[in-house]
């Protein structure tokens, strides 16, 4: 069986629905990746109204399976990518 790995996958919308605009890796552990998720900023994308989207997904064996998306706005994109990219850097390079 393959390992599962998560990206944050950053989408904006277009008159055609979204359109991936950015990707950045979360991690392969599902537990650490959905603790990072939970703490940005945004509110739950339950419908296609937010301009802005970043989703947690699931790859596995080539397969994408969104796990949890956030609409959000500008500000909350800007601010939840250094969020990300710092908690990425640290697990990358600062954990044994």
């Amino acid at each position: 069986m393959t390992s599962a790995s998560y990206e944050i996958i950053v989408n904006m919308r277009v008159p055609e629905g979204y359109i991936e605009t950015g990707r950045l890796f979360a991690g392969p552990d599902k537990e650490a990746a959905c603790e990072m998720f939970a703490r940005l900023q945004g509110k739950p994308a339950l419908t296609g109204s937010a301009m802005l989207r970043m989703d947690l997904v699931e790859q596995q064996e080539g397969i994408a399976t969104v796990i949890q998306a956030l609409g959000c706005t500008l500000c909350e994109v800007s601010d939840n990518m250094k969020m990300i990219l710092r908690e990425t850097f640290k697990m990358l390079n600062l954990e044994p």
